[in-house]
């Protein structure tokens, strides 16, 4: 029963793919984000870098597309307290749906992450190691500006992480706002 569901899946994949236009999405932007830490006060929000790029799958005659994206994201905090800033940088991979009402788009979907680069600052702010995944969900929408033979996209989304990043006793979980320019270059 397994393979017969995994069959008429991937028909069916076959088949939308075809009735779709497809465009890939380089972008680039920046990440303004913190996090929400159980056991600390004066979470201030930290100023990064996000770049990625998108393959944008559109239904024929619909509205409607399905984004899947693989991104570089600065994320992590800042404390007040004292004045440091903690990076926690991650290789996004959100499955947007997305939905257009002509130029303008609204997005939703969830997304999985994985922590990159020297965590041992962070680490020593939570007082125990990093959870190397993250799960959660970002939302947003945008501007589709037709230039050439394709779209500029301006593109802002807030994203809810939903693991706690924290293998200690506190609780430690992303929240970022995310803005965006690319370029959809049509296939």
């Amino acid at each position: 029963m397994k393979k017969l569901l995994l069959v008429a899946g991937l028909l069916a994949s076959v088949h939308l793919v075809k009735a779709q236009n497809v465009q890939l999405i380089p972008k680039v932007g920046l990440n303004f984000s913190k996090q929400a830490i159980s056991n600390i006060e004066g979470e201030q929000s930290k100023t990064g870098f996000t770049a990625g790029l998108g393959v944008n799958f559109k239904v024929k005659n619909s509205a409607f597309s399905v984004q899947p994206e693989l991104n570089y994201v600065s994320a992590g905090t800042k404390i007040k307290n004292d004045k440091t800033k903690y990076n926690l940088n991650y290789l996004e991979l959100p499955v947007l749906a997305k939905y257009s009402f002509g130029p303008v788009y609204i997005n939703a979907g969830p997304a999985i992450g994985l922590a990159v680069g020297d965590v041992k600052k962070i680490e020593s702010l939570y007082g125990a190691k990093v959870q190397k995944f993250n799960f959660g969900i970002q939302m947003g929408g945008g501007v589709a500006i037709p230039v050439g033979k394709g779209s500029v996209l301006v593109d802002a989304r807030y994203s809810l992480g939903l693991t706690d990043v924290n293998k200690g006793p506190a609780t430690a979980k992303n929240r970022g706002f995310m803005a965006t320019i690319g370029y959809a270059i049509p296939f």
